[in-house]
């Protein structure tokens, strides 16, 4: 009796010890998996993989492993990597919208943008309370110029996290771009009132204030967005257009000086400078500088669109056209290369198919498009427009009234 006894137990023992054996890798790997996440909230990412890629070896399907490695390496930088882990996450449930919105972020930051969108869009079908997705993907299409869309989503964040100070700064930036002055400072002043320590609002606000000619309010707001970060090369390079356009040419040719120090890349200095230098009448250090400008990010289409407009000056047309095209190729927001190309076109014995491809464009506008100047600049080139009535739409089309100089 006492040895089946003993043989029971030893039958028992060595069943709970397969038994254990058959259970205890997806125990280790939970364990390496909640080792990494502590790593990753302590900031040491490094040890993080370490552990995260033990806890996958242990349990190849750990769908929060994946998860948690991808965010490791989104914090080293490695982006592709990243992307992988996410990528792997996703096939084991295609459910899981965080996976979805760091992959997003991902291609955000590898400026694959149509791709982010997507994510970010698939994301927001999963949890439409997930005002992250909704604000990163407002900045994906404003970066690719669709600012109705990217107004869309921002009103969106507004609307989620009301307290952010983020979400009116950004919507702010967008309605600069749509040209919605009034909104736009409105927004960023909200941002300001939120988080009075972000420079970048102080940024965006200084840019409104000085598109709607308040010189002396945009020189305030550039001073306290250069005071807060010191080391953002496009504050200055932004207080120096603001200067320029005071005609405090001495002081606007320091602060370009100041940003290109700060970033030898930065398009936009290079550009204010460029403009600048042409007022100058230093035609050939413009022209250095606006190629510079475009070097420094080829898909700055408004780079473009200063290179093409001086070689136009110069009376250098194939290559002006070419540019100027390739302003609207990337989605330039202003009008005027279309008017430029017309007029090169126009000049190099072109003028029937010029008129032809402008007035294609005027009549595709929609909507208040078709009855803002640009609108009126279009059908008067193309002959469309008696010139009485083109001055009298000078200043009856202005959106504010400083705009009606410029239009005259």
């Amino acid at each position: 009796m006492k040895s089946g006894s003993g043989i029971c137990r030893w039958l028992v023992l060595l069943s709970l010890v397969f038994c254990s054996s058959c259970v205890s890798p997806l125990k280790r790997a939970e364990r390496r998996y909640e080792r990494g996440m502590g790593k990753i909230q302590s900031g040491d990412q490094t040890t993080a993989l370490v552990e995260l890629s033990r806890a996958i070896q242990l349990n190849p399907k750990l769908e929060e492993a994946y998860l948690a490695r991808g965010m490791a390496r989104q914090a080293l930088a490695d982006f592709r990597g990243a992307m992988r882990d996410y990528d792997t996450a996703i096939e084991l449930n295609p459910r899981d919208e965080q996976a979805l919105y760091c992959r997003g972020t991902c291609k955000l930051g590898l400026r694959e943008f149509k791709d982010s969108i997507a994510d970010f869009s698939t994301a927001i079908e999963l949890e439409p309370a997930d005002a992250r997705a909704y604000n990163y993907r407002g900045l994906a299409r404003s970066i690719l110029r669709d600012l109705d869309g990217a107004l869309a989503d921002f009103n969106k964040v507004v609307e989620l996290t009301p307290q952010e100070a983020t979400a009116y700064r950004n919507r702010a930036a967008d309605e600069v771009l749509l040209k919605d002055y009034e909104k736009a400072l409105a927004d960023a002043s909200k941002a300001i009132e939120l988080d009075g320590n972000d420079a970048f609002s102080y940024r965006i606000r200084g840019q409104t204030e000085a598109a709607l000619k308040n010189f002396g309010n945009a020189l305030v707001d550039f001073d306290k967005a250069i005071e807060l970060a010191p080391q953002v090369a496009d504050a200055y390079a932004g207080r120096g257009g603001v200067k320029m356009g005071s005609d405090d040419f001495e002081s606007a040719s320091a602060d370009l000086e100041k940003a290109i120090q700060l970033n030898p890349k930065s398009a936009l200095a290079f550009s204010a400078r460029g403009f600048l230098e042409e007022k100058r009448g230093d035609n050939s250090g413009a022209l250095a500088d606006f190629n510079h400008a475009v070097e420094s990010n080829p898909q700055f289409a408004e780079t473009y669109v200063s290179l093409g407009l001086l070689q136009y000056n110069l009376q250098d047309w194939r290559p002006a056209l070419e540019n100027l095209r390739k302003a609207l190729e990337l989605g330039c927001l202003v009008d005027g290369p279309r008017f430029y190309i017309w007029l090169i076109r126009s000049r190099t014995g072109e003028e029937e198919d010029a008129s032809k491809e402008l007035d294609a464009y005027v009549k595709s506008l929609q909507g208040e498009k078709s009855k803002e100047w640009p609108a009126s600049v279009g059908r008067f080139l193309t002959g469309n427009l008696a010139e009485s009535e083109f001055l009298n739409q000078a200043t009856t089309t202005a959106k504010r009234p400083s705009a009606i100089r410029g239009q005259v």
